[in-house]
């Protein structure tokens, strides 16, 4: 397809800048440790020959690793700087281990780890200067660049106006919008097709325009250009849709979910991992907070409430007791407030330092929750939220966390619901273990205390 030659171009021209990227890296990290002053020479120098023989290993291992990964993959999608930067930033990690193990079983020459260091850092400094320079080139080429295609957009609603306005905002298309007719419009749409020069057509007809379809696909028979359909469809922002296969039959999914099959196995992995190393490392935190709650009012050390998971099946949530074990005797379901009468001493200071939600690690460890995931909410108030808000329920295709997306962007205790969920939604359509990674360490940093934890 003419719409995707020019990515492909792009991301051959990115291959080699990030190659490049890499060379350079190797090669200043080898200067700045054996031909400056900058580092003392504490065992002698070392031969350039030595390290200049390890390109071959350093092109393997990071070529198999970025395209296993999907670096260059054939996306139209409009990614931020940032994303592009952490891709890369995951990507030279995972390229870094295999190229130092399989220079440890290739190579028996001692090699210096201050200089392997002095790369892992530079490494991705380059590379994001890089593809800084890639960007800019490539604009500076579309934008003296004669050889765009021609692309005609066919339908009269609002997606066939939006389609028209992205042909000219996507320079990365290499596009220009030769006309856009309606499909009332057949002898004008076959007139430009049979001139030879439309290299794209758009399909967008609206809902009312859908019906005749038909007769604009016998019109494309005997063309050369690419074809796309585009039907009238725009999801509100709590989905995700996409398109899967059925067979030979598209289909849109909705609700999709980054957490695929795979996803989900690694993704338990992680939390059994990580909910083990916590339940030791913080063995003495919990007997400390076990015997304050013990000691600072008449009931159980844990408190057992019940809240609502995958699936929308419902289990028992686990936390250190905060509150007397009359509190709701009277009131009913209610959510904790500010200086609530009801919380005692201790259990206000371990709300507040989310210490009280620490046992349910061991919910995690028998596959309850998550470590990360949506903040489970008790029955009642889902029953109550489901119907208000829309997407609430959505939240309910991945296992509830200990800690969030939205926890750690300060969406918790009395703050928008409309945040959090958006919050939540947007984490199960872009899940991905590094993200986990991430949320787990800024956790103690932005998680853990907030004004609205009580």
């Amino acid at each position: 397809m003419r719409i995707h030659r020019h990515a492909q171009l792009l991301n051959l021209f990115r291959g080699g800048t990030d190659l490049l990227c890499v060379t350079l890296s190797w090669i200043a990290a080898y200067l700045i440790r054996f031909k400056t002053p900058l580092i003392e020479l504490t065992k002698g120098g070392d031969s350039f020959f030595n390290y200049a023989r390890l390109l071959p290993a350093l092109f393997f291992s990071y070529a198999f690793v970025f395209i296993s990964l999907g670096v260059y993959r054939r996306s139209l999608e409009r990614r931020r700087v940032w994303e592009e930067a952490f891709d890369l930033s995951r990507a030279h990690l995972m390229s870094f281990v295999v190229f130092v193990t399989s220079v440890y079983f290739i190579f028996d020459h001692r090699f210096s780890r201050v200089t392997l260091g002095l790369f892992f850092i530079m490494a991705p400094v380059l590379l994001a200067f890089g593809r800084s320079a890639v960007r800019k080139i490539n604009r500076w080429y579309l934008r003296r660049s004669q050889t765009r295609g021609r692309a005609i957009v066919v339908g009269s609603g609002r997606v066939a106006d939006r389609v028209a306005a992205m042909i000219s905002e996507r320079n990365e298309w290499a596009l220009v919008l030769d006309s856009k007719r309606g499909i009332g419009e057949l002898a004008e749409v076959r007139q430009r097709l049979a001139a030879g020069d439309i290299d794209v057509v758009f399909l967008a007809p609206s809902a009312n325009e859908s019906e005749k379809l038909h007769i604009i696909y016998e019109s494309l028979g005997n063309t050369l250009a690419d074809v796309f359909v585009i039907p009238d469809f725009e999801a509100p922002e709590y989905l995700a849709p996409r398109v899967m296969q059925l067979d030979s039959i598209p289909a849109i999914v909705l609700n999709s979910s980054a957490l695929d099959s795979y996803g989900r196995v690694l993704k338990r992995a992680f939390d059994i991992i990580f909910s083990l190393t916590v339940l030791v490392a913080l063995s003495p935190v919990y007997l400390v907070c076990a015997l304050a709650v013990r000691l600072s009012s008449a009931g159980p050390i844990l408190y057992r409430q019940e809240r609502m998971g995958l699936d929308g099946k419902t289990f028992n949530c686990l936390k250190f007791r905060g509150m007397r074990v009359d509190a709701e005797t009277q009131s009913g379901p209610v959510w904790a407030s500010k200086d609530d009468n009801r919380v005692t001493p201790i259990g206000a200071f371990l709300r507040k330092t989310s210490l009280d939600e620490i046992p349910q690690f061991w919910n995690v460890l028998m596959g309850e929750m998550s470590v990360v995931g949506p903040r489970p909410e008790r029955p009642y108030f889902v029953d109550q939220f489901r119907h208000n808000l829309p997407g609430y329920m959505l939240r309910h295709k991945v296992k509830a966390g200990i800690t969030g997306w939205a926890q750690i962007n300060g969406w918790r205790g009395n703050t928008s619901l409309e945040k959090r969920i958006e919050c939540d939604l947007w984490y199960i359509q872009n899940w991905s273990l590094w993200l986990d990674l991430k949320i787990c360490a800024l956790t103690p940093l932005k998680g853990f205390i907030h004004p609205n934890a009580y």
